[in-house]
């Protein structure tokens, strides 16, 4: 749809996760490396994902990946910048053609938790307000929401340390979730 109304250049979807995963991870828009790759964080920002991941209790990243379904706002790569130094923004008309995929799989896997990850996706479930208002709470209870800044190491959020410690809260609660889930299923 999006490449028909001349959004971005191609089609290109990208998304992944099982029936009855317990996390639900959102992102932005996949990148040049995802569009490659067809694997949701899969680039650099993939990788802090992972050491991320790994703080919050996960044994390594192919855990998090089975135990997560991972989608964005928008499920195809926006394109670079005109100065070819950053992607593009996902344009509204691409979040909005995306929107009923997104809906319809949160209605249909019933996460436990929702990770929504970087400003675009944590406001699309929490509205407006600063990232120093959301990372390292959770908010609501089926599913909860843990927001994340997004691990882009071009993201300078995370240079003040009050704002590391709000993503180590952040992964306290996601390490949390995680053990309850992993001892319900065993149960």
């Amino acid at each position: 749809m999006c490449a028909d109304q001349g959004i971005i250049a191609e089609a290109n979807p990208t998304f992944q996760g099982e029936w009855g995963a317990p996390f639900f991870l959102v992102g932005q828009a996949p990148g040049p490396a995802e569009r490659q790759t067809r694997r949701p964080f899969s680039g650099r920002a993939g990788k802090e994902l992972d050491r991320w991941m790994l703080r919050a209790g996960f044994r390594d990243p192919e855990e998090f990946r089975r135990m997560t379904y991972i989608a964005a706002l928008m499920r195809c790569f926006p394109g670079r910048n005109k100065s070819n130094t950053g992607d593009l923004r996902p344009p509204p008309a691409g979040i909005a053609n995306c929107s009923h995929w997104l809906d319809a799989e949160l209605g249909l896997l019933k996460p436990k938790v929702l990770i929504p990850v970087g400003q675009m996706a944590i406001e699309r479930f929490l509205g407006p307000g600063p990232l120093e208002d959301r990372v390292g709470k959770s908010f609501g209870k089926r599913p909860v929401i843990v927001p994340l800044p997004h691990p882009s190491g071009q993201n300078r959020w995370l240079n003040a340390p009050a704002n590391r410690e709000r993503l180590n809260r952040a992964l306290a609660l996601i390490a949390d979730l995680r053990s309850n889930t992993a001892r319900r299923r065993k149960e």
